[in-house]
């Protein structure tokens, strides 16, 4: 298509196709991360922009395609619909703009205007529109150069507010972003000069080059913006990484709290019986020789029947800090039944340990029960035996409690001999637990 003669072509009929289908391609990719843009409000202001670059460049495209069809005829500058048009165009460019600074202002610093200053931001924008119009007397070249006024100002801060973000907050996105606005503040700066040079019909150096920019200003402004929409479109998968990240965080928290849950005994902080299953705290075990100890609390039967289940937790709760102060960071405490306690003490003799124990046992302090308070103490039996590879674990559990049912019964005054299958005493004489 060939402009009308009185003008210097701004945009040829394949240039408006091309720009438009390039626009429209944004916003159809926009749209497809809607989700993600509808969070991020930063993302929903450059949206906006770009819906009203689309919209300027409708308006060309009607102006320069449509319009002159329907006539029948080339169109001139001064027609009303041409101006309607223009006046069209010229408020979809100075909208975009502001959505872009309004957008980056959201990213750098979460600061937006409020409603006042939008109708106003509305109005500033029709006005600019409407007076850019109505004096150019050279068409659509000079509204270029209007335009250049409010965009190298506007993509220049755009681009220094997010190149010079600090430096936590520097992203590639970020920065690619920046550099794109920039580089279109540039392009405009080239416009403003070239396009006066043009409307003025001037001779020189610089004339043939202002010709080709103007010429091709179309496909500059494609090239320029599908990189700025693409950087921007990087930036917001860097921020919903980072909001995946600190799920994947949240995840890992609420997991580890759910594993320490099914693998911790609540009541007295130590391993349970799940985790020795599962092998959690075992990790010395498979490395070198050791020692297992079973700990059961003779009295803590009599203590739930005379004092109640609380004092009998609390008897508990003092046993097993009893036995872990003893330990080391790597020996490890199992709750291995109601009263009964584990003990895995990697590098470390049976006889050794068990003489350690009770006596930290018996110098234990014991625990105020009932009303008025009497002091219970702690009454445990030990059972040990060692181990010499993790393949004798379980049969050294094994041994530890036959042990400790012997030291049990002698405590009792009731010593009788183990069988190597296990012992089950008399009713008359079980274990009190």
């Amino acid at each position: 298509m060939l402009p009308p003669p009185e003008t210097f072509p701004v945009l040829s009929f394949i240039g408006v196709v091309v720009q438009l289908g390039g626009a429209l391609m944004l916003i159809g990719l926009f749209l497809m991360l809607r989700r993600l843009v509808m969070r991020r409000a930063y993302f929903g202001a450059w949206a906006t922009a770009w819906a009203a670059f689309a919209f300027a460049i409708v308006a060309l495209a009607i102006r320069y395609v449509a319009a002159p069809i329907v006539a029948g005829s080339p169109l001139g500058e001064n027609s009303p619909i041409v101006l309607v048009l223009y006046f069209a165009y010229q408020i979809g460019k100075t909208l975009g703009l502001v959505f872009f600074v309004r957008g980056t202002l959201l990213y750098v610093s979460g600061g937006t205007v409020g409603a006042i200053a939008t109708r106003r931001m509305w109005l500033g924008a029709s006005i600019f529109a409407l007076a850019s119009t109505l004096l150019s007397g050279h068409g659509l070249n000079e509204m270029v150069v209007w335009q250049s006024a409010i965009a190298v100002p506007a993509l220049g801060y755009c681009a220094s507010a997010l190149l010079w973000l600090p430096r936590s907050r520097r992203t590639i996105g970020s920065m690619t972003v920046g550099i794109c606005f920039a580089l279109l503040a540039a392009l405009w700066l080239g416009y403003a000069g070239a396009f006066s040079l043009v409307i003025n019909h001037a001779d020189g150096t610089f004339s043939g080059a202002a010709g080709s920019l103007v010429a091709f200003n179309s496909y500059f402004d494609l090239t320029f913006n599908v990189l700025l929409g693409y950087a921007m479109i990087l930036a917001l998968m860097e921020d919903a990484r980072r909001e995946v990240d600190a799920a994947q965080a949240e995840l890992r928290v609420t997991h580890d709290q759910l594993r320490r849950a099914a693998l911790y005994d609540s009541l007295t902080d130590s391993l349970n019986r799940r985790a020795y299953t599962e092998g959690v705290g075992l990790e010395m075990v498979r490395a070198t020789f050791g020692t297992v100890l079973l700990a059961d609390l003779d009295n803590l039967k009599l203590v739930n029947d005379r004092y109640g289940h609380a004092a009998g937790d609390e008897l508990l709760r003092r046993c097993a800090d009893v036995v872990r102060a003893t330990l080391r960071p790597y020996d490890k405490l199992y709750r291995w039944g109601g009263d009964e306690f584990l003990l895995i003490v990697p590098s470390a003799h049976a006889s050794d340990v068990r003489r350690r124990l009770q006596e930290a046992l018996d110098g234990a302090e014991g625990v105020e029960a009932g009303v008025p308070s009497e002091i219970v103490k702690l009454q445990v039996s030990l059972g040990a035996a060692d181990y010499t590879s993790s393949e004798e674990l379980s049969h050294s559990i094994e041994r530890a409690d036959r042990a400790m049912y012997q030291e049990k019964l002698r405590r009792k005054g009731d010593v009788r001999s183990i069988t190597p299958t296990g012992f089950t005493p008399p009713a008359a004489a079980l274990p009190i637990r």
